[in-house]
Formats: structure tokens, sequence, C-alpha cells
């Protein structure tokens, strides 16, 4: 098991290269089908992105070090 952090990051950066990716379809898309509506497309494409991305983070940093079993220390 790797101890470093890169494939979070890495992870990281592919979510906010999606959310981004969104939010130029979504802007790009404004002008025709959405009729004003972009800044509340974007806004809920952010927020959908960034719980996503959280969800992932946390699942992702449970198994990082996960803690098999716990270990009771007697005080002497």
């Amino acid at each position: 098991m790797a101890s470093d952090s890169t494939p979070f990051w890495v992870g990281t950066f592919v979510y906010v290269a999606l959310g981004l990716l969104a939010c130029a379809i979504s802007a790009c898309l404004g002008s025709t089908k959405l009729k004003g509506q972009v800044g509340l497309t974007t806004l809920l494409i952010t927020i959908a992105t960034f719980c996503m991305w959280i969800m992932w983070a946390l699942t992702w940093l449970m198994q990082w070090h996960p803690l098999i079993r716990p270990e009771i220390e007697e005080d002497k």
C-alpha cells in the first residue's frame, strides 16, 4: 500500500476538471436551451461536484490507513 497521497491529489484534480468541464458545457448550452439560467446551473453543478468529491475523498481517506482492530493499552 502506498504511503504517499498522490492518488488523493490525482483524484481531486479529476473531480475539479470534470466540474469545470460540466460548467463549461452548461455555459455553452445556456444561451440556447437554458434561457438565462446559467448562473443557477453553474451553482448546482459546483455543489454536486463538491458533494461527490467529498464523499469520494472521505471514502478514500478511510481506506488509506485502516484500523483493523482497536489496540487497547493497559495503564501501569
